[in-house]
Formats: C-alpha cells, sequence, structure tokens
C-alpha cells in the first residue's frame, strides 16, 4: 500500500515539474504572458538594421556584446540575415559592469564600426573574439586590431570609439531597454513580440509560411 502511495506521490511530482517546463517554454516562444511592444517603439532610433526585400517580419534583438548568451543567439539566428521578407535590428544593451565589465566599451566599439559602415561585421568579429577581448586589460586595442582587419582607419576608429556620438548612440538603446523594463540578454521581439532565443527562427519562419 506505500509503494501504491510513493508511486503516486512521484507520478503528480513529475506530472507537475513537467507543467512548469511547458509553461516556461510556452512563455519564452511567446505566449500570451510574454511582453508585446509596438514595433514602432521598437525601431525608434534603430540604427543596426538590415532588410532583405519588402518587411513582412521584425526581429529585434537587444543585446550585450560580452554576453556568452548573446554570442550563441547570434549563431542561433543568423539565418535570418538572409531570408526574403526578414528585417533584422541589434539594439545595443549593455549589461552593468558587474556582470560584465567590457559590455559599456564594445557596445562603444560596435557603435563606431557602424559610424564608419561596418557596424555587423563588428558586431560579428566582437562575438567571433568574445573570449579573447575579454580576458585582456585593454580591449580597446584589440577592438582597433579588429577595426582594422575590416578595413578601418584605426585612427578614425579609435576616435569614434571615444567619442560623445558613440556613447549617445549606444545610451539611446539603453534607455529604450529601461523603459521597456528589460533585465537581460539578449531579448528578442518578433513583430513586437517577445519571443526566447531558440525559438526566434521557427516563430519567423511560421509567420513567413515557410
Amino acid at each position: 500500500m506505500n509503494d501504491w502511495k510513493l508511486i503516486l506521490k512521484v507520478t503528480i511530482g513529475c506530472a507537475a515539474l513537467l507543467l512548469v517546463a511547458i509553461w516556461g517554454l510556452s512563455k519564452m516562444a511567446g505566449s500570451e504572458s510574454a511582453l508585446k511592444v509596438e514595433e514602432s517603439v521598437l525601431l525608434v532610433g534603430a540604427r543596426f538594421v538590415k532588410e532583405n526585400g519588402e518587411t513582412r517580419v521584425t526581429v529585434v534583438n537587444f543585446s550585450d556584446m560580452q554576453c556568452p548568451s548573446c554570442k550563441a543567439a547570434d549563431i542561433q539566428t543568423k539565418e535570418l540575415f538572409n531570408m526574403p521578407g526578414v528585417k533584422v535590428v541589434t539594439r545595443l544593451f549593455p549589461l552593468p559592469a558587474s556582470l560584465h565589465r567590457y559590455a559599456l566599451i564594445s557596445a562603444k566599439a560596435a557603435e563606431a564600426a557602424r559610424i564608419m559602415g561596418k557596424g555587423f561585421e563588428m558586431v560579428a568579429v566582437l562575438y567571433d573574439k568574445q573570449e579573447e577581448w575579454s580576458a585582456v586589460n585593454k580591449p580597446e586595442d584589440s577592438f582597433a586590431d579588429y577595426a582594422r582587419s575590416l578595413g578601418l582607419d584605426e585612427k578614425i576608429f579609435r576616435e569614434k570609439l571615444a567619442s560623445n556620438e558613440a556613447a549617445q548612440n549606444v545610451q539611446v538603446d539603453a534607455d529604450l531597454a529601461a523603459s521597456l523594463q528589460l533585465s537581460g540578454t539578449p531579448t528578442f521581439f518578433v513583430n513586437g513580440e517577445q519571443v526566447g532565443a531558440p525559438f526566434v527562427v521557427d516563430k519567423v519562419k511560421q509567420l513567413l509560411g515557410i
């Protein structure tokens, strides 16, 4: 009799855990409880924008260049850049230095390169070399090397990196994230609806009917 009670308790416990897991996944995938934001709000002041034909789906990603999860999400979502009808927008959201000490300066590096015409290219390099520049004492030198490898003038890049323009542009994105009460990265929105990073590509394909 006691064995049956134990089995029943274990079964109920497993069922409860399963329900919690399903609820969590549905929330990440974009359930009714997910954050929904007017697309126009997400695009105000957007600078990192890639479009592929007439836009049917807009993906906005709030990202921290020193965030390992952001690097993983970038790999997962790269195919979006080549999907017809998809607009991809990156917003720079550096987390506090207590979490990622080079989050702000790396965001400025991405912005400095964007000002010079190589924004998405620098983002790709920063993710690819993330462990490298995260381990040094002066990442600005690493960023300058990356800029040079992208064909940018190192002197001008360093000037842009230290400029008020780059700092103010990064702050625009950070302020938007704060106004939306976002607390972590990466945070994705697909057509204004928050979607967990692992589900973004599937959500986009669903909306495109592919």
